[in-house]
Parts: structure tokens; sequence; C-alpha cells
């Protein structure tokens, strides 16, 4: 059984975008539907639009915490309905460019039906933020010590580049590695571009990996090429 390992995109979006380095606490919150729920490449909805949404909360002092919630699903009769993660981290500013995220998650699925070992698993990570004008680069690890259904130590290493054009309007491509002690290794990518608009952000991408159908495991139909679409509403900041 496969599983997403790493962090979701929406979360950790939400850690990059929410204003660590203001003067005060706050609360910052979207919510999204997607047209299918991929991370590394593979889908967690079974090809199917899925609701989710972040809610995060940061501090003037670096430290924050936050709970992603998604729907999910997998392809069989006892597979789970919905996830949670829950996270925490710190940000350290390294200079007036560049920001290092250190940060844990725990990965939750409280209506798991699945027979054998559990889906749920807990995840250290690192990230390096760092911003030339227009550009923002992005790198980041991972690591799980026991991966979901006994999938052993998993490792991730990815990095993103993202252009503004303007305020409204950015370019992404991302791509990374995942090695697992038991499952197979993939390398995934994706290509797109998002549109703010008010309190709304439309984010189109195509993305896919190496895995072949084969190599994809009891459900080959969440693998292959996908072009994907999402909108998110950002609610309004909350500051404490």
């Amino acid at each position: 059984m496969d599983r997403r390992l790493a962090l979701p995109a929406a979360l950790f979006a939400a850690a990059l975008l929410a204003p660590a380095a203001h003067a005060q606490s706050g609360l910052y919150s979207h919510v999204t539907l997607t047209s299918d729920y991929r991370y590394q490449g593979v889908s967690s909805s079974n090809r199917q639009a899925v609701f989710q949404g972040v809610v995060h909360h940061f501090r003037p002092d670096g430290w924050y915490a936050g709970l992603f919630a998604s729907q999910v699903e997998y392809g069989y009769a006892e597979d789970p309905d919905y996830e949670l993660d829950f996270y925490g981290g710190k940000t350290l500013k390294l200079d007036l460019k560049t920001d290092l995220k250190l940060q844990g998650l725990v990965t939750i699925f409280p209506d798991d039906r699945t027979p054998g070992p559990t889906l749920n698993f807990v995840q250290a990570g690192a990230s390096l933020i760092r911003k030339e004008g227009p550009l923002t680069l992005t790198g980041q690890t991972t690591y799980v010590p026991q991966g979901p259904y006994g999938a052993g130590q998993i490792w991730r290493a990815e990095g993103e580049a993202a252009y503004a054009l303007g305020k409204s309007v950015t370019l992404r491509a991302l791509a990374g590695h995942q090695a697992s002690e038991r499952r197979p290794d993939r390398s995934y990518w994706s290509l797109g571009a998002e549109l703010k608009w008010r309190h709304l952000i439309f984010d189109v991408r195509y993305q896919d990996t190496d895995l072949s159908k084969a190599r994809c495991g009891f459900n080959p139909g969440i693998c292959g090429p996908a072009l994907t679409g999402a909108v998110t509403a950002v609610l309004p900041l909350i500051l404490f």
C-alpha cells in the first residue's frame, strides 16, 4: 500500500505564506477545492475532487503550529475518508533573504479500517527558502522513521522555483525524489501557475512521476500524469 509520505503541498504553502515576521501572533486559514489531491505525483483521492483546509497559527518569535485536513480516497472498501495532519515548527531568519524552517508532523486517519499495519506516521523536515526579487527558491528534506503500512524508513529531497509575474501571477516548477526502505523509490515533478484575485487563488498544474502502473501498487489508477486545478479561498487574517 502506497501513501503520500511527506508534507502536503497545501500545508507547506500555509507555513510559507503566513506572515511569520509579523509583530503580533495570528491565525491564518484557507479552504481549497482541488480536482485531484496529488502529492509527489500520486493521487491521494483516486483522481476525484476533494475539499481541504488549513488553520495555521504563527508567533512573532518564529514558532508556528497548525492543522491540515483533507478528504482522501484510495479505492478499496476499508480505506479512510479523511486525514488530519498536525504540525509545528520554527522559522529561523538566516539573513534578509533566507529563512530556515524546522518542522515536525503527525499524520492520522481517524476512520481508517485498513487491515494490517497502521497508516499513521510521524515526520521531521527542514526547508531552506531564498528570495531574490521575483524569484523564490525552496529546498526541502524530510525523514519518516516508520512509513505508513510498514513502509520502513523514508527519505525525501525536493526543490521548487517560484517566479512572480507581478502581484497576481506566479509560475511554479517542482522536482523531488523519495527513497523508501520497503516501497519503490520514485522521482516526481510538476509545472504550473497560480493566479491571485482578491481573496481567491486559482492554481493549475501538470504533475507526473517515474512510477509505472506496475510499480504503483494495488491501485494503478492513482499513478500517471495529470492536469490538476484548484481554487483556494483565503480567510481573513486574525491577529491577537
